[in-house]
């Protein structure tokens, strides 16, 4: 903490509520997205496969060649001659015998083989998008078509491989924890053979889709004289693209600049390369002109990074009094054509990184592999196996309430971990630092008025309704990558704070400029905050994994004290006295017992002209550990029990997302991390059938929640400090996606079958409710 005292830092940030900074812009109109092409740009379309697997024989461009209004028609031989390489790769993670992932070559544009519905194998640049679009259509390609692998059960055991060098299709076989002598995993078996209760559940969670309010969209431009390109695009951190566009090129840093402006959402999914983006680079290089292009809705569901589709296998152990003793996971993963950056880690450390949840479990072992299929490849999706992680454990507890005759509230309630057990070292590695678990699930009863479902549901029967209650924990790891820089400068009377983390209606805006000003205190007027351009802006991680209020946040504040720490001794200098007799105030000094005083510019001002050119320009770094946001979700459902409808009626959420930086932003990250959970819970599902075609690639086939399809929300914040980073914070954007599929799908299963265990999987639709009901 800075040495100086400063009577505006607290705890909590911002309670009173002025609305956005950001708002005004974007509901007028006047918000500047990657999907707005600039003047005079070319535009590009892209042929795509029809196929999930097939050789190419030929490819015949002279039509598109010959169209009207076509600049370019670009291939494979195309991108290999600028030098570019393979789209995506993996970040090097052993598996279980220290093996590396394979990372298959991903093509730019497919020249020899096409490997899903949907891989672009030819794309054409021309004056207008429609005429890039037409074009496209008179390109001809000979496919020798293959039978595919699309599901796991068919990457299993399926005598194709898909890649000669990963036999069986598994590209990762891991486990946790670590267990040289495999103790640890005797003692896990040990606890299941005393147990006296050994419940097993085997859950699915489906491919679901991104589906961002705006599409995929980019810009990119050659300067010839430089040999430099700049490429704009919706992105969640400028730098992480640009270093990924810089692995699949070979481009210098210098020969590339990344710019973000306003990005209409991208939860994980805008965090990564496409072939796309360096097909974009190649055309700009071969046109010498801008290139634009931006996806349809189609081209999204068949090209941005998928999400989910997992199968777990869950075993837990209970004594005779319902104490859990040990848990056992066991889990399938596809990962869809080729590898994404980080798709690894999704069924493996951050599903680790989440158990045992708020709950005291001595014994864990996970076990997963993973596989390539001929499907879209699969990436991050808001909670990247933090909802995965809760849905398997709250889904085997409620089964094992059912099994053994128990509360399932009281069940839960005897397992939480308590606060004397704090720090909790888990028995996957990751060490529980904060939390009042038992508390916060109090809390949430009491909120919902929990001990009135029984007057509720009787209430319901009144109208021929059946009504159902679902309680559930959750617990996740947050921080992904625990390094951030953020920058404070002194520019023509304003602060102005660089982060890397470009957000995606997150608010960084508004909660970085109050959170300055207020620390500093200053006016939000005197605060400006950039992002999203690689040339300015620090090198930030990017707004992932629920990082940003804890890692950028902490940053911003290391940054703000550093500066206050550098000011008080040059207002020493310029006040004659020692720091000592200093007092801070308002973004001035004074010498105490005299009026003089002088502001943080005037000082930025005065160290200029002693010959230090940066001023009171700090650049700070924040190195942290893991976060771990936690709270008790309640939902209530009513089911029509003749036709299956249902409906949330009913929707508590009491979290601790550690110290608030502006409250208001946070219960709308639970509102929409809700919404997006919902969805899952109930309707999204991105199916194929046995060819590899996807059966939902528009809104038609795929469901996404409404407006009034959300229940009535009740947001509580239990904050707990976080004593793993500066600020006390720990994230938020995923809490509302891991807690609520298994709080509304028990809460369903409760209504239709209160003592029976189902089989309910997601989604649970009206059908699958009406068939559950008749057995």
């Amino acid at each position: 903490m800075s040495k100086v005292e400063n009577p505006h830092c607290s705890d909590i940030h911002s309670r009173d509520w002025k609305g956005r900074y950001e708002d005004e812009a974007l509901v007028t109109g006047h918000g500047h997205y990657s999907t707005d092409a600039p003047a005079g740009v070319l535009h590009a379309a892209f042929l795509r496969s029809p196929h999930a697997r097939a050789n190419i024989r030929s490819i015949n461009i002279s039509g598109a060649q010959e169209a009207k209004d076509v600049v370019a028609v670009l291939h494979s031989g195309d991108i290999a001659s600028l030098g570019f390489g393979s789209v995506s790769a993996s970040i090097p993670f052993p598996g279980r015998d220290g093996r590396m992932p394979v990372n298959p070559f991903r093509p730019a544009l497919a020249g020899e083989t096409v490997m899903h519905v949907g891989e672009a194998v030819a794309m054409v640049v021309a004056k207008s998008r429609a005429a890039a679009e037409d074009a496209a259509e008179l390109i001809d390609i000979d496919y020798e078509v293959l039978e595919p692998v699309v599901t796991l059960e068919q990457a299993k055991s399926s005598k194709i491989q898909l890649w000669p060098d990963v036999p069986g299709n598994c590209n990762l076989d891991w486990t946790s924890p670590e267990d040289p002598d495999g103790a640890k995993r005797k003692a896990t078996e040990a606890a299941f053979k005393l147990a006296k209760h050994v419940v097993e559940a085997e859950v699915l969670n489906q491919r679901i889709a991104a589906v961002s309010m705006e599409p995929r969209s980019a810009t990119a431009t050659y300067d010839r004289k430089k040999q430099s390109y700049t490429f704009h695009a919706g992105t969640q951190g400028v730098d992480g693209v640009k270093g990924q566009l810089m692995m699949a090129t070979g481009l210098a840093p210098d020969k590339l600049r990344v710019l973000s402006d306003d990005v209409g959402g991208g939860f994980g999914m805008k965090g990564m390369v496409y072939p796309e983006y360096i097909a974009l680079l190649a055309a700009a290089n071969i046109t010498g002109k801008p290139v634009h292009w931006s996806a349809s809705r189609n081209e999204s569901f068949l090209m941005d990074n998928q999400a989910r589709d997992s199968v777990w296998r869950v075993a837990l152990a209970l004594d005779d009094k319902g104490k859990f003793l040990a848990l056992k996971v066991d889990g399938d993963q596809n990962l869809g054509a080729y590898m994404t950056l980080v798709a690894v880690l999704i069924p493996t450390i951050h599903i680790a990184g989440c158990l045992p949840s708020v709950y005291d479990i001595p014994h864990i072992v996970v076990d997963s592999k993973s596989y390539f299929t001929n499907t879209t490849p699969t990436g991050p999706y808001r909670g990247a196996g933090r909802p995965e992680a809760n849905y398997l454990l709250e889904r085997v507890i409620e089964a094992a309430a059912k099994q053994t005759g128990m509360d399932p509230v009281k069940l839960r309630q005897k397992n939480l971990i308590k606060p004397s057990q704090l720090p909790y070292p888990t028995p996957l590695g990751p060490a529980y630092d904060s939390g009042e678990f038992p508390e916060i699930f109090r809390q949430a009863l009491e909120a919902h008025d929990y001990k009135g479902f029984n007057n509720r549901k009787k209430d319901s029967a009144k109208r021929g309704k059946l009504r159902g209650i679902g309680v559930c924990g959750f617990l996740e790891i947050s921080g992904g990558h625990y390094h951030e820089p953020a920058r404070v400068a002194f520019r023509d009377g304003k602060v102005v704070v660089s982060i890397g983390a470009t957000p995606q209606g997150q608010s960084h805006i508004t909660v970085f400029t109050q959170m300055v000003a207020k620390r500093f205190g200053i006016t939000d007027a005197d605060v400006t905050v950039t992002h999203g351009d690689s040339a300015r802006d620090v090198p930030g991680f990017g707004a992932v994994a629920s990082r940003t209020a804890m890692l950028t946040g902490s940053a911003v504040a290391e940054a703000v004290d550093q500066v206050l720490d550098k000011a008080a001794e040059a207002a020493a200098t310029m006040l004659q006295c020692d720091v000592s007799d200093l007092a801070y105030e308002n973004g001035a000094f004074s010498r105490k017992g005299t009026g003089q005083k002088v502001s943080l510019f005037e000082i930025d001002a005065h160290v200029r002209e002693t010959g230090k050119k940066e001023g009171l320009d700090t650049t700070a770094e924040t190195d942290t550990g893991p976060s771990f946001p936690n709270g008790v979700h309640i939902a209530e459902v009513e089911v029509d029990r003749d036709t299956g409808e249902f409906d949330v009626v009913s929707y508590t959420a009491v979290g601790d997302a550690g110290i608030l930086l502006n409250e208001k932003v946070v219960d709308g990250q639970v509102h929409g991390g809700v919404a997006q959970g919902l969805g899952q819970a109930v309707g999204e599902y991105v199916r194929y059938d046995t060819s590899g075609q996807p059966v939902a690639a528009s809104f038609m086939d795929y469901p996404m929640p409404r407006a009034d399809d959300m229940p009535p929300m009740r947001v509580i914040h239990h904050p707990v400090r976080c004593k793993t980073n500066y600020i006390g914070a720990k994230g938020t954007g995923e809490a509302g996606t891991t807690a609520a599929p298994p709080v509304i799908v028990n809460a369903i299963e409760n209504a239709i079958a209160p003592d029976r265990v189902l089989n309910l999987q997601m989604p649970v639709t009206t059908e699958a409710v009406w068939r559950a009901m008749r057995g």
